[in-house]
């Protein structure tokens, strides 16, 4: 399987994901993002292609695990990428993917080995991992606190590769921030404007423009500051 392929898979089973935590107002502290079980809802349904699947999961956390997110003025944050053969727990008679906190007021069933990813943000200073937190999690309150975010998410998910839907989601992010001035002043040394300032805080979102653009959003940002 092609990696673009698997992260399209990745990125919508996560969204669904999410909208399964705030549909049934599940606690969804570290639930996966991805199972084998999961896989049949995306097409991926034979042995052989969901191994295919998982082997470029593999491929895709030496290559992108530990990239740096954002740079704040206190330390970064990074994409923490896990996948493991454990136990899952999945809601009876449902195809939703809990942990096993939600399963103490549901009926689950269990699966003793399965393929699982989950996906984590994590805040390091000094080189020590002081803050981690399961990215569904994240959305999910992101959501619960900003109903609009829940578009923004959707509209990424639809086309991730669009330069568009990603500043759209940097503005919407943004947005949710500035509601959490203790967060966001650890963050930022100044206000930024836009989701296009976020770029100078986030070596993967400059890559990203760079390489959609052809030319070097540095380069850019010089030629807009007054």
């Amino acid at each position: 399987m092609k990696i673009q392929e698997a992260i399209g898979i990745i990125i919508r089973s996560t969204y669904d994901q999410v909208l399964n935590c705030l549909r049934y107002e599940l606690h969804c502290l570290d639930p996966p993002s991805v199972t084998s079980g999961m896989l049949d809802k995306y097409g991926v349904e034979s042995y052989a292609k969901k191994l295919s699947f998982w082997r470029t999961v593999d491929n895709i956390i030496s290559r992108y695990d530990n990239t740096v997110l954002f740079k704040g003025k206190f330390g970064v944050f990074r994409l923490a990428i896990v996948h493991e053969i454990e136990e899952v727990y999945r809601v009876e008679n449902e195809d939703i993917y809990v942990d096993p906190l939600d399963c103490d007021y549901l009926s689950c069933s269990a699966t003793p080995r399965s393929h699982s990813l989950r996906i984590y943000l994590e805040g390091v200073y000094s080189e020590r991992v002081i803050l981690r937190i399961n990215i569904i999690t994240l959305l999910k309150m992101a959501v619960a606190e900003a109903p609009y975010y829940r578009e923004c998410l959707e509209e990424f998910v639809e086309d991730p590769l669009s330069l568009g839907k990603v500043l759209k989601l940097a503005n919407c992010s943004l947005s949710v921030l500035t509601r959490h001035r203790a967060i966001y002043d650890i963050l930022f040394n100044k206000k930024p404007g836009s989701g296009l300032d976020i770029l100078r805080h986030s070596p993967i979102l400059r890559r990203y423009v760079s390489d959609r653009i052809g030319e070097s959003p540095t380069g850019n940002s010089r030629r807009g500051e007054k």
